[in-house]
Order: C-alpha cells, then sequence, then structure tokens
C-alpha cells in the first residue's frame, strides 16, 4: 500500500458547497467538524463489505437531528436500523401485518437518505469486495500487511478519506468520529489509535473516536443509512458492473473508494477523488 503522504490541494466547487459555511455572504471555516461511521455488508458476509461515514458540522447535524426525530415520529418509530428496515423485524416489525408494509418501510429509509441530503452532511464510503480482500491479504509483497477481517480494513480507509476531505478544504481542520457501541468498538479504538501512529499526515486532523448507542443517536443511524444504500448500489455493480450502476453508486455520496474490481485505483484519477493514501494497522 502507499505510504500516507500528504495531500493538500483545491477542492472542488462541490465541495466547498458542502464543507463551508456562509455568512453574510463571507465564507468562514468551522474549525471542528464530526463524522460518524456504520458498515454494512451482504447477510452472509461473503460478497462485499461497505464502510460509510457521513460528515458535517454541528449545525448540519443539528437539523438532521430534528428533521430525523420528526420523521421517525410520523410512523411512531423510536430508531431506525436498516437491516430492521430490510427484514421488518425490530421497529418495522408492525408492518408486517399490512399488505404494503415492507414499501412503507423503504419509503422511511429514503426520506431519511433525503434528510442527509436536505442538511448539506457530505457521504463518503468505501466499498470492498470480500474476494478483493481475499487477494490483497494473500499478497503482502504488493498490499502490505492488511487485517484479517475485511471491514477493520474498510474502516481504516474512510477515515483517511474522512481526513484527506479535511486537508482538501483547508489547513488547520479536525474532524471527530462516532461509531456505534457494539462488541468490535474496543478493537476498532485500539486500531484507530494506531492507525494515528502510522499515518502522521492525519495524525493532527483526526481527534477523538467515541462509542454511542446507535438507539438513541441519529448521527449513527444516519451513517446507517448511507453505509446501506451504498450497499445497495455495490451489490447491484457486482451483478451489471455497467457505467450507469457506477454513476448511481458515485452519485449518491460525495465520494466513494470502490474496491469492487480492483484495489486501489490511483490511475486516471485526479487527486481529490483518488484514494486516500494510509499505512494500515494489520
Amino acid at each position: 500500500m502507499p505510504k500516507c503522504e500528504s495531500q493538500y490541494s483545491a477542492s472542488t466547487d462541490e465541495l466547498f458547497g458542502l464543507l463551508f459555511s456562509v455568512e453574510k455572504g463571507t465564507e468562514h471555516l468551522a474549525m471542528m467538524y464530526y463524522a460518524y461511521i456504520d458498515d454494512s455488508a451482504d447477510r452472509r458476509r461473503e460478497q462485499v463489505i461497505v464502510a460509510g461515514a457521513v460528515i458535517g458540522q454541528k449545525e448540519k447535524w443539528s437539523f438532521l437531528n430534528k428533521a430525523w426525530k420528526a420523521r421517525l415520529k410520523q410512523d411512531d418509530i423510536d430508531y431506525f436500523k436498516s437491516s430492521h428496515c430490510e427484514t421488518l423485524n425490530g421497529q418495522f416489525h408492525k408492518f408486517r401485518a399490512s399488505r404494503d408494509g415492507k414499501q412503507k418501510a423503504l419509503r422511511i429509509r429514503d426520506d431519511l437518505d433525503k434528510i442527509i441530503h436536505q442538511a448539506n452532511l457530505s457521504s463518503l464510503g468505501v466499498t470492498l469486495s470480500v474476494p478483493t480482500h481475499a487477494m490483497m491479504l494473500a499478497d503482502p509483497a504488493k498490499f502490505g500487511s492488511i487485517p484479517e477481517v475485511p471491514y477493520r480494513l474498510a474502516f481504516q480507509q474512510v477515515i483517511a478519506e474522512c481526513a484527506k476531505t479535511m486537508q482538501l478544504v483547508g489547513r488547520g481542520n479536525v474532524v471527530t468520529f462516532g461509531h456505534d457501541d457494539g462488541d468490535d468498538f474496543d478493537a476498532l479504538r485500539s486500531i484507530y489509535r494506531e492507525f494515528k501512529k502510522r499515518n502522521p499526515c492525519y495524525r493532527g486532523i483526526l481527534h477523538d473516536f467515541v462509542p454511542l448507542d446507535d438507539k438513541t443517536h441519529p448521527e449513527v443511524q444516519a451513517a446507517d443509512v448511507a453505509a446501506y444504500v451504498t450497499l445497495g448500489f455495490a451489490k447491484r455493480q457486482m451483478e451489471d458492473p455497467s457505467p450507469e450502476n457506477m454513476k448511481r453508486l458515485t452519485e449518491n455520496m460525495y465520494k466513494v473508494v470502490n474496491w469492487l474490481d480492483s484495489p486501489v485505483p490511483f490511475e486516471n484519477m485526479d487527486s481529490a477523488q483518488a484514494p486516500a493514501r494510509a499505512v494500515f494497522v494489520p
């Protein structure tokens, strides 16, 4: 894998529009950004793994928090979980009594995805095919040492993407992370701390990494939605690797690192869209 290098460069107008705040016609940087991360995968975790992150400033997250809770309240839902929405379990079990229950559940998810975009938050994702991960793992001479668990590789890449985004919008920005407090949180926090040591070009950008209950934090639920929507696009791309499917995948998010066909596709990409360089923690 390429070593971590500083990657300051001019960003696109779209990136500035998403991550700069504007008051009275004057652009200025909010120094602290907040990113929330979640994963998604096919049922058996045999095809594709997605690490998704949603990143933005505090006021944009405040907008999402209020709108998110209001939308869920319309259907008397306490919290959102994509896997429950898909299978009509948990908060969505009551929809099984309705003939069009599945459609109702999916409309809620679509509405929540719209709220993410309405809040002007930026979604980033890493799509990693499990066979590609196995190929990379088997060739450390070419790809370096990587984790045996696919999500832990995608997780580190999405951390790097968030850090690179901060570099692109200007010096002095810091991002702090939230992740659901599942059984693997302690392992992910250890990886995060070691990742900062191995990647000094990002160390000053990466701030805290905190556990959050996904049932009580819409921010983590938003990351779940972003990851799950990206998973759907990724699965369709694997089934039909057409330019149109890839276009839909990339249009849904600010940036997607696509490791469905081959790892680290740096060729023929500008500096903003190329995958962030990083030294991974095995």
